[in-house]
């Protein structure tokens, strides 16, 4: 059980979340204060951003239940999340904070027109929104589990935390927000769970002796099980909406390189911490019947008074800061590519603020009706990658990697891959590899095909 020391910690989080929230609308005074921080953020604070951003619920709760099932073969969730970061930052995040874009379709429509661009939005606003909807399903986990109320409730309060103050700051209180989480989130989740989970099992020879031998080999969750989250994150990190979004908002594009790089090696440690919280629940609660509860279950049991508190807040700040970037990024996507695009070509700057937060809020109700519908963090996790990847990653790259190219490759490629993606998602399920390797394969051959047929061909803007 809980002691009143760990709810006070826990309702003092939800405290300073809020007035942070509230604080920041001083700042939020532009559109691009509200979309990307007025573009002036530095590496502290960029590097904390960064990493808060890429590691939410599905990262704590997700590979919590992957550690429970399979030991150290769990850290291929998050290890993949670290290398799509590093790879993220070595190619593309120096030339991407140099475009004065705010979102991925911006460029999309750039590098292969309208037509691409209408493509584009649709996937990535997929991948968005059903994002959100993986991190408000991780919120009603803990906050359920943790206070002992219903799921519905537990989204509702910690979903409605997060829509109000992403609605009333923008970017600025998703990364004055976002540093907090960060610094709770490495001391709850990457430092004192880790250490405590060892602890109450007895050190750790009697945690190695405990453990089945299975469960101490990367290896654990077969070829197929590990093959499946480098493919689903690596692409889908390299092209994510939520990650171009806060590369945007980077001083320069040394900031920008090097802070995403050591996101990614900060979210390699974060995979060996939660493996190991995942492994200590499984010597002392074997027998959980939802193993998806095995992260509130573990801290709940064995950790000591306060540091419950500690740790139970730094998962629904690990749960929000995420939710609260993928919240203004779908609503990003719905202003650049839906309202200014066919509404209002020219807002002024006070009603652009006004609309962005009007989409905010109506994703964040849609999101929260989903996450009950949805209900298993990886299977959202299936769903947003698997079309990302499948479907965007192909012409997104090539627009970086080739210096010349045919407008139409990106259309026909983004077309045959999401048809193919949807019909293997419909046959196979969610957790199968086919969609999103097939959706590549295809999109990369019909890329190839309508470049060789046509003579048509346009710079590269990445390559001036």
């Amino acid at each position: 059980m809980l002691s009143a020391l760990d709810y006070s910690l826990i309702l003092l989080y939800f405290i300073v979340i809020i007035g942070v929230g509230c604080f920041s609308m001083k700042l939020a005074k532009s559109k691009e204060d509200f979309l990307v921080a007025g573009r002036r953020l530095s590496f502290p604070m960029f590097f904390g951003c960064m990493t808060a951003l890429a590691l939410g619920g599905g990262s704590t709760v997700g590979s919590v239940k992957l550690g429970y099932l399979f030991g150290f073969g769990g850290v291929w969730l998050n290890v993949s999340i670290g290398i799509g970061l590093i790879l993220t930052g070595l190619l593309v995040s120096s030339k991407l904070s140099k475009l004065k874009a705010l979102s991925i379709n911006d460029v999309v429509e750039a590098s292969y027109g309208s037509y691409a661009r209408i493509f584009s939005s649709l996937l990535t606003f997929i991948y968005t929104i059903t994002l959100s909807i993986v991190q408000v399903i991780a919120i009603g986990t803990i906050i359920g589990g943790t206070f002992g109320i219903s799921s519905v409730l537990s989204m509702v309060i910690g979903g409605g935390i997060v829509i109000l103050y992403t609605f009333i700051g923008g970017m600025w209180s998703v990364t004055l927000t976002d540093i907090i989480q960060f610094v709770i989130k490495t001391l709850g989740i990457l430092i004192l769970a880790p250490v405590f989970s060892i602890h109450a099992v007895g050190g750790w020879d009697k945690f190695i002796i405990s453990i089945p031998a299975s469960h101490l080999t990367i290896t654990s969750m077969g070829f197929h099980g590990s093959f499946l989250y480098i493919i689903l994150y690596v692409p889908g990190l390299i092209i994510g909406q939520d990650i171009w979004q806060r590369i945007f908002t980077a001083q320069n594009d040394r900031i920008a390189s090097t802070g995403t790089i050591l996101a990614g090696c900060y979210s390699i440690l974060y995979a060996f911490a939660t493996a190991i919280i995942g492994m200590s629940v499984f010597i002392l609660l074997p027998n959980l019947d939802d193993p998806q509860t095995a992260f509130v279950s573990g801290v709940i049991s064995f950790l000591p008074a306060g540091i419950k508190g500690i740790v139970l807040a730094a998962a629904v700040a690990a749960t929000m800061s995420v939710s609260s970037g993928t919240i203004l990024a779908s609503s990003t996507i719905l202003y650049n590519d839906l309202y200014q695009r066919f509404i209002n070509r020219n807002p002024d700057e006070k009603k652009a603020i006004w609309v962005t937060r009007g989409f905010a809020v109506s994703i964040g109700i849609i999101v929260m009706i989903c996450a009950l519908w949805i209900r298993d963090v990886l299977v959202g996790i299936d769903i947003c990658y698997g079309y990302l990847s499948g479907c965007v990653f192909v012409p997104v790259l090539a627009s970086f990697v080739l210096k010349r190219y045919s407008s139409k490759s990106g259309v026909y490629s983004l077309a045959a891959s999401s048809i193919i993606v949807t019909v293997l998602f419909i046959k196979y399920g969610t957790s199968s590899i086919f969609p999103i390797l097939y959706g590549m394969l295809a999109g990369l051959v019909v890329y190839i095909a309508v470049n060789l047929i046509s003579k048509e061909k346009v710079d590269s803007q990445f390559g001036k």
